[in-house]
This record gives structure tokens, C-alpha cells and sequence, in this order.
């Protein structure tokens, strides 16, 4: 029956929507969202087999005072109000409030007259398989929200489908976090640098009270405190980076002129270690921020080269792959590796276990990933062989 066929499409629908939900809250970390996504996607499941086996031993039900079909939008718009994400639909450039969430969060009852323009940019644009962040609600009280999309056809239309998981929680929490981290940060590496500076002034103070001051050690005193001064400035400056990273001008790429152009960069730079670079699986053309990303990679690059300071044959290889909708740049060098302890740090901004570094290279490098939808990862770490693996969405 048709009734059947709908009913089939629409509990896959909230399957899957459920799934990519319960996808993006793990991979953000928002655990509970992701449990009640796959309790939702269960107990669809489990209606689909109550189903199932009751249609196998089904006795022919008795007529019906109710209209063929209007029983069974009533039981599955039930179904649909029980979930406690909106679910909206985009149909000829309208929007609809398809369950009880979404009427509440849009108020409307069906067809939403003045939809949000971000949130029907978002349901145009973001892919079955991708996820979008947005942002509804006016300026006293605007929430965010993990924007999961799917297609169904129905009656030879194409009706995009929207799963919204309020995400405004989890995400204040983490910014709360991530501000503490950054005040404990800021504080510990400002008064690590005040403080001798701070005894260095005292001590150039006393010695000029002296009826004959000695001048070469007030000199000295004087010279140590404009070098530490000069250190915090360029401290600073390693935060403003980070903190003003301007956002992404992306737009294509030849990915074998780009490699090159780091190859040669990396040769001049450190010619007495080896180089490689290996495009055979790479694509043609990758869309990317290039001055970017090339600071990204470039901080990646110059990380392996510091920790291979003292190796035999030292050598990095660079390596291209087109993965499935992502392009895959692998970093790899044959060093000492990174201590166990440190592999959860090396992000962190300003952790650095060299003496000369600014510990901001690693974490801006994954900033500027980020900024493109991508991300940086430590995929292996061990004496001779450590690897960063970057991922970009493919051109599209």
C-alpha cells in the first residue's frame, strides 16, 4: 500500500536523521545528546519490527471510519512530536515545522511564514552527510544548534529534510573551559616573565643607590630586563595571532605547484634533512585558504625538523590522498617521537618543552585546519616514525 511505503520512508527518515545527530554530538563530545539520538533511532527500529511481525500475521482489520491514510499521518505525526529535536522540511524554497519541537522553536503550525534566512541557507546548502552550526532565535535569547540534513522524494518532488540538536549547553560549557584554560595559561606565563623582571629592576634600583654604583653590573641587570621584557612582547604577539586569526579566504588550488612550493621552502631551510613528497593519490585540485594553509603546514613541518635536531638520516616525508568528500595531508618524520606524557598538550597553546619555542605553532596550525571544516590530529607518535594526519572537505 502506498500508506505502507510512506510510513517506511518516513521511520528511515528519523532513523537517519537520528544516526547523523547521534554522529555529530560524539564527535563534538555531547554525550547525551548522541545517547537519547540512538534511543530515538532503537525505538523507530523496534516500531519498524512490531510492524513487520505484525503484518505477517495480520487478519484483514475492518473497515475504517476514518479516511484511508489519515490514520496513519495521525500515528506517525505522534511519532514525530515525540522527538525532542525540531525537525523542519525545505520544499520549493518553504519551510515546514514538521513535529511539535519545530512549531514550538519557529511558532508556526505547519508552513513557517517567515522563516529564519540562516536556517533555510543551512538546509539549502549543507549536503546529506554533512553537518552545519547555526545560530536562531532573536537577540535576547539565541541558541545554537548541529544542523543534520537528508532527501526524500516523494510524489517525484525532492524534499530536504532537517534534524536540529540543540547544542547552546554543551557549547557554553566549553566555552566557560576554554576560558578558564586560557586565564590559567595567560596568568602562569606573564608572572613566570614579571617576576624576574620585576627582581632584576629592584636589584638595578639598589645598585645605582650606591654612593659608586658598579655600572657594568647595572648595565647588565638593565640589559636582562629589556630582553625579558622584550620575550613577554613577543608573547603577545604569539597570543594576538591566535586569538585574531582572521577567517579563510578559500579558493582553488593546484596541489602539485603547492607541495613544490613547501618542498623547496623546506629544502632551503633545513638541507641536511631529507625531503619527500608523494602526490600519486592526490587530487588535482584542492579548495583552501593557500596563505593559510600554508602556515599551518608549514608550523607542522617545522615541528619535525626541530625534533629530528640530533637524528642519523634524519628524513619528512609529505604525502596527498583524495579520500571519500576530504583531502588527507600526512606529515611524517623518523625522530625521537613525542613522550606519552606530552601528546595531550602539544595543542595546548603556548606548551612548548623547547627552550626557544613559543608553543604557539601546533595550535595555531590546528586553528587555521579548523577554520576550513578541517582538522589537525596526532595519528602516531613512536621512536622513529611520528605522524600528523590534516583533513580538508574535498573541492567540491
Amino acid at each position: 500500500m502506498a500508506s505502507d511505503r510512506v510510513r517506511a520512508m518516513l521511520r528511515a527518515l528519523v532513523i537517519a536523521a537520528a544516526g547523523a545527530a547521534g554522529a555529530i554530538a560524539t564527535t563534538r563530545g555531547l554525550y547525551a545528546n548522541a545517547l537519547l539520538a540512538a534511543l530515538i533511532a532503537v525505538w523507530v527500529a523496534a516500531l519498524n519490527l512490531i510492524d513487520i511481525g505484525q503484518q505477517r500475521r495480520a487478519v484483514p482489520p475492518p473497515p475504517s471510519p476514518v479516511f484511508p491514510g489519515e490514520e496513519e499521518r495521525r500515528r506517525l505525526t505522534a511519532y514525530l512530536d515525540l522527538s525532542p529535536a525540531p525537525l523542519v522540511a525545505l520544499d520549493d524554497g518553504r519551510l515546514h515545522a514538521v513535529n511539535r519541537a519545530a512549531r514550538r522553536l519557529l511558532g508556526a503550525s505547519d508552513l513557517v511564514a517567515d522563516p529564519p534566512p540562516a536556517l533555510v541557507a543551512a538546509l539549502s546548502d549543507t549536503r546529506p552527510g554533512r553537518t552545519a552550526t547555526i545560530d536562531i532565535g532573536g537577540d535576547a535569547d539565541v541558541r545554537s544548534f548541529a544542523l543534520a540534513t537528508g532527501d526524500l522524494a516523494l510524489a517525484g518532488r525532492m524534499t530536504r529534510i532537517g534534524a536540529l540538536i540543540d547544542i547552546d549547553a554543551e557549547l557554553k560549557a566549553a566555552e566557560g573551559a576554554a576560558l578558564r584554560d586560557l586565564v590559567q595559561v595567560l596568568s602562569h606565563e606573564i608572572v613566570n616573565a614579571l617576576t624576574p623582571i620585576a627582581s632584576l629592576a629592584e636589584t638595578a634600583v639598589a645598585m645605582l643607590d650606591d654612593p659608586e654604583p658598579a655600572l657594568p653590573q647595572v648595565r647588565e641587570a638593565i640589559e636582562t630586563v629589556a630582553r625579558r621584557a622584550a620575550s613577554l612582547h613577543r608573547f603577545g604577539e604569539s597570543y594576538r595571532a591566535l586569538a585574531r586569526l582572521p577567517a579563510p579566504v578559500p579558493r582553488r588550488v593546484t596541489l602539485a605547484g603547492f607541495v613544490n612550493d613547501l618542498a623547496s621552502l623546506f629544502r632551503t631551510r633545513w638541507p641536511t634533512i631529507g625531503f619527500a613528497t608523494d602526490l600519486r593519490e592526490a587530487p588535482a585540485q584542492m579548495r583552501a585558504d593557500p596563505d593559510q594553509l600554508t602556515a599551518a603546514l608549514w608550523a607542522v613541518l617545522q615541528n619535525a625538523a626541530e625534533a629530528l635536531d640530533a637524528t642519523p638520516d634524519a628524513q619528512v616525508a609529505l604525502r596527498v590522498s583524495a579520500l571519500v568528500d576530504r583531502t588527507l595531508i600526512a606529515i611524517t618524520d623518523n625522530g625521537p617521537g613525542i613522550p606519552t606524557a606530552n601528546r595531550h598538550d602539544i595543542f595546548r597553546p603556548f606548551f612548548t618543552t623547547k627552550t626557544e619555542g613559543s608553543g604557539v605553532g601546533l595550535a595555531l596550525a590546528r586553528q587555521i585546519l579548523r577554520g576550513h571544516d578541517g582538522d589537525l590530529t596526532l595519528a602516531q607518535s613512536s621512536a622513529g616514525m611520528t605522524r600528523f594526519e590534516s583533513v580538508i572537505p574535498s573541492t567540491e
